[in-house]
């Protein structure tokens, strides 16, 4: 069996890395591309990819951890399983928000039927500001990769980016910066995106892999309840989540229909989906301690039913 390009997507939480990934799939499904898409989230539900799964899209979920440390064994098998039920002509490998980019670059080089095809960090130019109060995992999303990648640019005008290109090159003097309009990156620059400098960092990385969600103390709350919200009240809920939550995500049900949410550093953004599966609600908040928060938001969800 021939090798099969992997590319990996890293980034902070609430980045837009599965916008771009849902982009580019449709982009090599529509010329002819076999592309398997591969989702890590820290918590028990991914709502991203339930939604990519009603689209068509094969895809595989590895939840409760993270693929560079304590599920190692887990993505092993799953790659194993995936090459030879579906040889593929490629596979998108989207890492959880706070996952180590260096382990998994080397596990997927280690990895016999694996080729790696460009690692790349987005970066929510809109919220981002610096790494003074972010993980050491964000850094190094920044520190090793092939390809950075400036999202929701069209929000911010040129003196923002030029902040945002002056903070990320304080870690990366190197890597390409490309900028995603909507949430679109050029196909041709993100496949076969693999460069010299990210081998160099590689080589002078720690080979020991350790378990840097309890060290960054992340975690992730997942909160499922029954009825129908008021959309009104939902909104003012996820608009009120705390800074320490960097994300909220999930899908409901309101009057209106199954809804798709998403909060970002307070933004909040709700999306009427096909109501064709009508399931019950699951809400996801990802960031520090966002298990110590679950009885909070869940009394507040709760009285936001109608």
């Amino acid at each position: 069996m021939q090798s099969i390009p992997t590319t990996l997507f890293t980034g902070f939480l609430g980045s837009g890395k599965t916008t771009i990934i849902t982009h580019l799939i449709d982009e090599l499904q529509a010329r002819g591309e076999q592309t398997i898409y591969i989702k890590n989230e820290v918590g028990e539900t991914d709502i991203d990819a339930q939604v990519l799964k009603e689209q068509g899209v094969q895809t595989t979920e590895l939840l409760n951890g993270c693929i560079c440390c304590t599920l190692v064994g887990p993505f092993t098998a799953t790659i194993d399983e995936l090459a030879y039920r579906y040889t593929p002509s490629r596979i998108i490998i989207e890492a959880s928000g706070a996952a180590d980019p260096a382990a998994l670059a080397l596990m997927i080089s280690s990895h016999p039927l694996l080729t790696r095809d460009g690692v790349i960090s987005v970066i929510d130019v809109v919220n981002f500001e610096g790494y003074q109060d972010l993980s050491i995992t964000a850094q190094e999303q920044t520190k090793f990769t092939d390809v950075l990648v400036f999202n929701k640019v069209e929000m911010v005008d040129d003196e923002r980016k030029r902040q945002v290109v002056s903070y990320v090159r304080e870690l990366n003097e190197h890597s390409p910066i490309i900028e995603a309009v909507g949430g679109k990156a050029p196909l041709a620059v993100i496949v076969g995106a693999s460069r010299q400098e990210l081998e160099t960092l590689l080589r002078t990385a720690e080979s020991a892999v350790h378990n840097h969600l309890e060290t960054d103390h992340f975690s992730a709350s997942t909160i499922t309840l029954e009825g129908l919200f008021d959309q009104e009240k939902l909104l003012e809920v996820l608009e009120s989540v705390p800074p320490e939550l960097f994300r909220a995500k999930g899908i409901v049900r309101t009057q209106a229909g199954r809804v798709l949410c998403n909060a970002v550093a307070g933004r909040v953004t709700l999306e009427l989906l096909d109501n064709s599966q009508d399931v019950g609600n699951t809400l996801v908040f990802i960031g520090h301690n966002a298990k110590m928060f679950a009885g909070q938001l869940s009394n507040k969800l709760q009285s936001a039913l109608v």
